[in-house]
């Protein structure tokens, strides 16, 4: 069997990582919070026609164009299962790992769990189960700016009209933004043919959510760091558990 190579990672320069993307993360938050118009004028640039708020004494006003597409939508879709396709086979690679030791031997069974603990966490627990269920913040095409019945939210507010599924943060993104992190459990001689498709999809996966007035451009990018905040978070812990480990059998 070919050698695979794992890369490491110093837990130093991870957690020096993990710190800079927490302050990103709220950095962004903020910035979007104070100037929501980034927001608006983002989504107004994928509307066609007039932002309806400026037209409503004769109810017209404009649509998303790339929403009518079924292309689009069919692109969505598939692009929408990878992070669970990627995830079966995780979980698969993994219960196999555990029943051969040769394959333990190939597969950084760690990092596995890791990738699936953090797919459940971030895109699961704090994205769709905690912001999403509570934020209230209405989706581009649920605001009256362009078409819906209820008024405009800025990011982090928590006091929209939107009662379930709602836009802050974009679910979609945040599991592109996972999908991006299995770069860091690829082994290192396949990095460069498996990193440009997997960027590519998990770019269009955030962007079309913004392109087809599903998300705000903040919920899209604030979703997608989450995701990669969590698997950070996830990767250092297994790397001191591992270190633990390693110091008690040495």
């Amino acid at each position: 069997m070919a050698n695979v190579r794992h890369p490491s990672y110093p837990a130093a320069p991870l957690v020096t990582v993990f710190m800079i993307l927490v302050v990103a993360w709220f950095a962004l938050l903020a910035t979007f919070y104070s100037h929501p118009t980034i927001d608006i004028d983002i989504s107004s640039a994928f509307f066609s026609g007039p932002v309806c708020a400026k037209t409503v004494a004769d109810g017209a006003c404009g649509y998303f164009p790339l929403r009518r597409i079924q292309l689009f939508e069919e692109v969505r879709r598939a692009l929408y299962i990878l992070p669970y396709f990627a995830a079966a086979l995780i979980l698969i690679t993994g219960l196999v790992g555990v029943i051969s030791r040769e394959v333990r031997q190939y597969v950084p069974m760690g990092r596995l769990l890791v990738a699936l603990i953090s797919l459940g966490v971030g895109p699961g627990l704090v994205v769709n189960l905690l912001l999403k269920a509570h934020s209230g913040r209405p989706r581009p095409v649920q605001t009256n700016l362009f078409g819906g019945p209820l008024d405009f939210a800025a990011a982090g507010t928590f006091a929209g009209e939107c009662a379930r599924n709602c836009s802050f943060v974009s679910g979609e993104a945040s599991g592109a933004g996972w999908l991006i992190c299995l770069l860091f459990i690829v082994p290192a001689n396949a990095r460069s043919w498996v990193a440009p498709p997997l960027v590519i999809a998990s770019a269009t996966m955030a962007a079309l959510r913004v392109a087809v007035g599903s998300h705000y451009v903040s919920d899209a990018l604030l979703g997608w760091l989450l995701a990669v905040i969590v698997f950070m978070g996830m990767l250092i812990v297994e790397n001191r558990i591992s270190a633990g480990w390693s110091s008690r059998l040495a």
